[in-house]
């Protein structure tokens, strides 16, 4: 009886080590998160799963081309994924149905349709980014709730995982 008992202590001690760790992984480094809506087709789709590094912008900020998770500005408790389209200092618009950053025209091969209305030009103020669906004519963005506080990027969308057909790496497209 008392060498059960020490398994059962052992096994207990391994399982409160695994939670642990599996809770600091979670918290600090990793984390899945489900897509929700179609803004960010063709290369998301609604309840595909992916996987998001929460470490990386503690080393750096959000680059123009990264797909970033991040609490809605509008109601904190949701989290939204989008596209970083412009970082501090960048003078930003939509006309003739094309993004322009800085005067010059993005190259976006993930935006496959021609986009609506106008934007700008406007400035993304310091400790702040723009961000934008790839699915611009269907996207609740920055155009129509403001610039994202750097503060509320939770992190880097990696890799989708789920469905296991649609495994890879998330597109970053650097200009």
């Amino acid at each position: 009886m008392d060498g059960y008992m020490v398994s059962i202590k052992e096994w207990f001690k391994d399982f409160l080590k695994a939670l642990v760790f599996f809770f600091v992984l979670q918290t600090y480094v990793v984390q899945g998160f489900v897509i929700e809506g179609a803004c960010m087709e063709p290369q998301l789709h609604s309840h595909e799963k992916i996987m998001v590094n929460k470490l990386i912008y503690a080393f750096r900020a959000p680059t123009v081309g990264e797909v970033v998770v991040f609490s809605f500005p509008l109601d904190p408790r949701k989290d939204f994924i989008k596209r970083v389209v412009g970082v501090p200092g960048d003078l930003l618009e939509i006309r003739d149905g094309f993004l322009h950053r800085n005067g010059q025209r993005m190259a976006e091969p993930f935006v496959k349709e021609y986009v609506f209305g106008t934007f700008g030009p406007m400035r993304v103020p310091p400790g702040k980014i723009c961000v934008m669906g790839d699915n611009r004519n269907n996207s609740h963005d920055s155009r129509a709730w403001g610039f994202l506080d750097l503060a509320q990027v939770k992190g880097r969308a990696e890799f989708k995982f789920w469905p296991p057909w649609t495994m890879g790496l998330i597109q970053t497209v650097t200009q």
